[in-house]
């Protein structure tokens, strides 16, 4: 495990006591990403952006329409406030004009997630782009741009091609539109998605456009083949990759997170709170700060043919023994949790990176964050409800600290069933545990629940292993 760098420098990710991050970068987006346009040509011009930046840099495209189609009669409604209203319905998952559609009522985690984090992102896109009329725009603007098939509502259908418009106006609010599309995908995978930085060769692409074989290739799997929790991981880091860092490396897996120019990328489930099931987090930090670019890729790249430990041993309790919360079982006491680069003696850009915990009593102990991210998706949450059956095999309860130092390389199974019970109080350490087990059976239950919540959860086979304590109901897969 690496050291982590010294306090006065590092970034503390937020919630679970402060994880140290890596170290500080000061954030420099450009002023303003809006410049007065050529008359044949429109981008954004190159720098480093957040994306409300982005979306004044699209202002020029939609202003110079408005501004063309003259002046609006009274008493009606500005042709910019329909055209942005169109814009909300492109953006929105639950109109006959969506550019990602989804049924109103998803009960799917992997569905629900990117319909709830579209929802948002169009959202506020459109506030941002009503909030931005009064940058510079060219009015002879004239560019040509292909047929995306992004649908107009009947109101806009008449404004676009009727006696205010001209032919070449269609062209601008179809670049503007699409513009706005790529936008709200590309920012799908990031949880904090308003204080991504996004950096953009104005010379070698127009706007964002360089994104489309991302959303291309995903917009083709999400209708042939459904949205599954492998499709939707392997869109999030592509699509991210190909937003912020293009030249990364590509591997099996994909990885889970990296870091890049402008900050680092890592799974949002470390900054704790209600959980999100698939989504990243912006950070401003470097875990290795010499380094441009680094791909945060997992242990194990196939969790199933991964190296599989018996659990160490544990004490067997009856069920009725257990009905409150095993607290006698004391949590490892942490005194600082860092993320850190494996050693490699290899200098290549693909590196795993660990969560090291420093223990009160002098030992360490560090855990992949990939497996810690699998093993989070993987697992369930107990019913908030009760339920009346108990194991009917005597649970076996496990030491916290013993599953986490347990030594050797692998993962953590119990090869002949049973319940298995590991109390904590601290979610840091349920989120370790997380990383340690084997991800097929594992159940998260709050203290304050019972093991009758968890009867019925889960896969209908043994082993099952019971994480207790350090996580309340809420999120996707808990609240830490």
């Amino acid at each position: 495990m690496t050291k982590p760098v010294a306090a006065s420098a590092v970034y503390r990710l937020a919630g679970l006591g402060g994880i140290l991050a890596g170290q500080t970068i000061t954030p420099k987006p450009e002023g303003s990403a809006r410049d007065k346009p050529q008359p044949h040509a429109w981008t954004v011009r190159s720098g480093v952006y957040t994306p409300r930046q982005v979306v004044e840099g699209l202002g020029p495209l939609l202003d110079t329409v408005v501004y063309r189609l003259s002046e609006d009669a009274p008493d009606t409604r500005p042709a910019r406030a329909l055209l942005l209203d169109n814009i909300a319905c492109n953006l929105a998952t639950h109109t006959r004009k969506s550019t990602l559609p989804f049924q109103k009522d998803v009960r799917d985690l992997s569905r629900r997630e990117m319909k709830e984090q579209a929802d948002r992102i169009g959202k506020t896109l459109v506030k941002w782009a009503r909030e931005a009329s009064n940058g510079p725009f060219e009015p002879e603007l004239n560019i040509r741009s292909p047929c995306e098939n992004h649908l107009l509502t009947p109101i806009n259908v008449e404004l676009m091609f009727g006696r205010r418009s001209q032919p070449h106006l269609m062209q601008l609010l179809n670049e503007y539109m699409h513009q706005m599309v790529l936008l709200r995908d590309a920012l799908l995978p990031f949880r904090n998605f308003e204080e991504v930085l996004i950096p953009i060769d104005g010379k070698a692409t127009r706007g964002i456009r360089h994104v489309e074989p991302s959303r291309t290739q995903f917009m083709t799997l999400l209708v042939t083949k459904g949205v599954t929790q492998v499709l939707v991981l392997a869109y999030h880091l592509t699509y991210a990759k190909a937003l912020l860092a293009p030249d990364l490396p590509r591997t099996d897996t994909g990885g889970y997170g990296f870091q890049y120019e402008h900050g680092s990328i890592l799974p949002a489930v470390l900054s704790g709170g209600e959980t999100h099931f698939h989504l990243v987090e912006y950070v401003p930090a470097k875990l290795d700060p010499s380094q441009k670019n680094i791909l945060f890729d997992y242990e194990f790249s196939d969790y199933y043919t991964a190296p599989r430990r018996e659990i160490p041993a544990g004490s067997q309790v009856q069920a009725e023994e257990l009905l409150k919360f095993p607290s006698a079982s004391a949590s490892p006491v942490i005194q600082i949790a860092s993320l850190g680069l494996v050693p490699s003696t290899d200098s290549t850009p693909v590196r795993q990176l660990e969560l090291c915990l420093e223990l009160k009593n002098g030992k360490c102990v560090g855990v992949d964050i990939g497996q810690i991210s699998r093993g989070h998706r993987y697992a369930y949450q107990a019913l908030s409800g009760k339920e009346l059956d108990l194991p009917t095999r005597a649970p076996i309860v496990h030491s916290a600290l013993d599953v986490l130092l347990h030594p050797g390389c692998g993962l953590i199974t119990a090869k002949q069933g049973g319940t298995h019970v590991i109390p904590t109080v601290e979610p840091i350490v349920a989120l370790a545990t997380l990383g340690k087990l084997y991800p097929e059976n594992v159940v998260l239950l709050p203290e304050n629940g019972g093991l009758s919540q968890t009867g019925k959860v889960g896969k209908g086979f043994e082993p099952k292993f019971i994480i207790w304590g350090g996580v309340k109901h809420g999120g996707y897969k808990g609240r830490f």
